[in-house]
């Protein structure tokens, strides 16, 4: 149980840096956005960010931020339930309920579409691939694996779940998470 703890932790504690590292991007975002809309209005163009590449740097800066943080949202309990089916049970079934749907849905769901994605990326990485328009961003694969990387880290983030429920369900009980506690993004 000692190896389970340690390694969610550690799994836990990376995705929390990840988190902080990749967090500033959100300003980066807006900052974009707004430069965007800014030389849209008064006609101005900039010699290389071009209305185009601007507006693909925006999606890929905002899918970013949603590929390095939505692992983070489920080692922290703060993604997408079904509450209003498991609300009132009590935790040791809400605790078997994730173990459950991470052991028949999520993990079944990264293994088999990881190598995907990673053939994704290095397919296009191996094409040299670009925008498809013709003023667009260069590296288009660069993107690809920002995506096989999230997907890695959803990944890492199911076995650390898994991990804390095994504890929480047969470890002894000072070893068990804070039941019923929502801690939320600490940014």
């Amino acid at each position: 149980m000692q190896r389970l703890l340690a390694f969610s932790n550690g799994v836990d504690g990376f995705l929390y840096r990840l988190t902080r590292v990749t967090g500033w991007l959100f300003l980066v975002a807006v900052a974009i956005i707004c430069f965007d809309v800014f030389t849209r209005k008064f006609g101005y163009q900039a010699p290389y960010f071009t209305s185009t590449r601007l507006q693909e740097l925006e999606w890929h800066v905002t899918s970013t931020l949603f590929l390095t943080w939505v692992a983070y949202g489920i080692v922290k309990n703060t993604h997408v339930r079904i509450d209003v089916f498991t609300g009132h049970l009590a935790q040791r079934r809400k605790d078997w309920i994730d173990l459950i749907g991470c052991i028949i849905f999520a993990l079944p769901y990264g293994l088999v579409v990881f190598p995907y994605c990673l053939e994704y990326f290095w397919t296009s990485w191996g094409y040299g691939e670009a925008s498809d328009a013709p003023n667009g961003l260069p590296a288009r694969y660069v993107i690809k694996f920002v995506m096989a990387f999230g997907l890695f880290t959803v990944l890492l983030a199911t076995i650390s779940l898994m991990a804390r429920k095994i504890i929480d369900l047969f470890g002894p009980p000072e070893m068990h998470s804070s039941h019923g506690e929502m801690e939320g993004v600490e940014i």
